[in-house]
């Protein structure tokens, strides 16, 4: 009866070493130290064919595991199309990097928005016409521009829409004022405004155009410059048109057109 009993063991034992080397679920042809094959399709000797293992799961000696390949070459190896589905993730956060696969179809990781400097945008719109804009501001006069927010894709920037004033996050930025006008006023022929711009670098720019007398006084222009933010300086901007000193326009002011006078804001990186 002992001796049964330790033949018996000693059997066990045998078929244990031999299970723990290599595991096969619905399959006795293991293709790395686990397989799974769901399917029940693989052969009982050799290596499965690219559709049958297309149904495995496989784990190596070395630890890699493949789904849907049975020789996987890295620690998590998927196999398939539209192999990866992640339901529930929650947005973004400033400083996240974005992945991209190589050739092979490798994740790696190409850094946060702000390292790529990959312009991200805000959007300031006139929405309600202008009439007689800066008639009381003499040459170097301003009048604050009530702006409203058409679009805001940079995180940390705010903008108050009753003050007109902007916060910026750190970083550098390109910003482009755009504005449409007419100024119909005796003897108006040429127009001059400027924008005093915000950051460590901050500079007024004038903008002059000229134009016809009359009602055909449309004129129009644009500015753009570049501001860097680095905490040394004011982060804020409050949004004001200003009349400079090289037009012959006086008296009544004029009128800014809506939709068409905005200021574009594009942060480029940090």
């Amino acid at each position: 009866m002992k001796l049964r009993n330790i033949c018996s063991l000693a059997l066990f034992l045998s078929f244990s070493s031999i299970s723990f080397a290599q595991v096969g679920i619905n399959t006795p042809n293991p293709q790395g130290a686990y397989t799974i094959d769901a399917a029940k399709d693989n052969p009982p000797t050799g290596a499965p064919s690219a559709a049958q293992a297309a149904n495995d799961i496989t784990v190596t000696s070395t630890g890699n595991m493949g789904i849907g390949l049975t020789v996987p070459t890295n620690k998590l190896h998927i196999s398939g199309t539209n192999p990866v589905r992640l339901q529930g993730l929650t947005a973004a956060a400033s400083g996240d990097n974005i992945l991209a696969t190589d050739g092979t179809g490798v994740l790696k990781s190409l850094g946060s928005l702000e390292s790529l400097a990959i312009p991200a945008p805000a959007v300031l719109v006139l929405r309600t016409a202008q009439t007689n804009f800066l008639q009381s501001a003499g040459g170097g006069g301003t009048q604050r521009l009530p702006l409203e927010v058409g679009r805001n894709n940079i995180p940390g920037l705010l903008y108050d829409e009753a003050t007109s004033t902007v916060t910026f996050p750190n970083g550098v930025y390109q910003i482009t004022f755009v504005y449409e006008a007419t100024h119909n006023a005796t003897s108006c022929t040429l127009s001059s405004y400027f924008m005093d711009f915000p950051g460590i670098h901050a500079r007024r720019i004038h903008s002059t155009a000229a134009h016809n007398q009359g009602g055909s006084s449309n004129h129009g222009g644009s500015i753009t410059f570049s501001a860097l933010f680095d905490g040394t300086s004011s982060n804020t901007w409050v949004i004001n048109m200003g009349r400079g000193v090289s037009g012959n326009c006086t008296g009544a002011g004029m009128t800014l057109t809506d939709y068409a006078t905005q200021v574009l804001i594009f942060k480029l990186g940090n």
